[in-house]
């Protein structure tokens, strides 16, 4: 492991603290600590896991069932969750557990994944050590800083079906809700079109108005739930400048299906001979965004 990630692994371990803790001043029950612990311990035990089976790649089967684990011990330690607490605990659950069932019976039984055989082969002999560092606890901390802002919406707020602002809450999960049927759909589509094996390009439904609509979907998803806590502002139960910091779950969210995952799954579809015309008819992302 180079130098340069000895260092720059403590500084994002300290950063997340400083947001589990809002900037250390809750250290205990009263912040996000226990959540950001469990998903730690929660990804050391899909690492155990990996490692005995020779596959990191099951990183990926774990990864919606890390937001089940955050929000679940965020609801545990919560002292008196309103409706909405246990509302955006049963979504994050659903979406969850389906995304890790839905990625566990697609992969169950192949080989570790290329991208992780390929990084397998380059780290050599430190592929334990270097893959718990770089693969699962980047992972955990990324899930946890996603997570963080409905986390505190779970912990947090004081919602009220008298409240003026409840319509906030309303617009916010309307949005979430939006997104996890762009992701079922959209996927429900996608198999469809794979079990009648036709070798073409998918570009109807959900398809037809964005190339990623499970992508767009899950972008949505977390624009909702952190606009859900919008409320937090009006209630005073967290800093303000706190909640606005915790954009950066959206903005994280959002930048690794953008700047990363898509590119990446473009890449590989360039090899359909419709590609070409289906990039410059259907936007990437956002739909009727051209």
């Amino acid at each position: 492991m180079d130098k340069k990630r000895l260092i720059i692994y403590p500084i994002l371990f300290l950063a997340t603290l400083a947001i589990a803790t809002q900037g250390f001043t809750n250290i205990g029950l009263d912040g996000l600590l226990v959540p950001l612990l469990f998903t730690f311990a929660y990804f050391t035990i899909i690492f155990i896991i990996a490692t005995v089976i020779k596959n990191n790649s099951i990183v990926d089967i774990g990864w919606g069932m890390g937001f089940v684990v955050g929000s679940w011990l965020t609801l545990l330690v919560t002292e008196d969750p309103t409706i909405l607490s246990y509302v955006i605990v049963g979504f994050i659950t659903v979406w969850g557990l389906r995304l890790s069932l839905r990625l566990l019976k697609r992969n169950y039984g192949k080989p570790e994944d290329f991208r992780y055989a390929q990084w397998r082969e380059e780290w050599g002999d430190n592929v334990v050590l270097i893959a718990f560092f770089r693969v699962f606890m980047v992972q955990g901390i990324i899930n946890f800083i996603v997570g963080s802002a409905s986390y505190t919406v779970i912990k947090y707020n004081e919602f009220s079906f008298d409240a003026a602002h409840q319509y906030f809450v309303y617009a916010g999960l309307l949005i979430a809700l939006i997104g996890l049927l762009f992701e079922v759909v959209g996927d429900e589509q996608l198999r469809q079109h794979i079990s009648k094996k036709t070798g073409k390009l998918l570009q109807s439904g959900l398809w037809s108005v964005t190339r990623h609509p499970n992508y767009f979907g899950e972008i949505l998803i977390w624009i909702g739930l952190y606009a859900s806590g919008i409320t937090l502002f009006f209630t005073g139960s967290v800093n303000p400048i706190y909640y606005i910091l915790l954009a950066i779950s959206p903005i994280l969210m959002s930048t690794v299906l953008i700047k990363i995952s898509t590119p990446l799954l473009e890449k590989n579809m360039e090899k359909y001979d419709e590609w070409e015309e289906y990039t410059q008819r259907v936007p990437m992302l956002f739909p009727w965004s051209k």
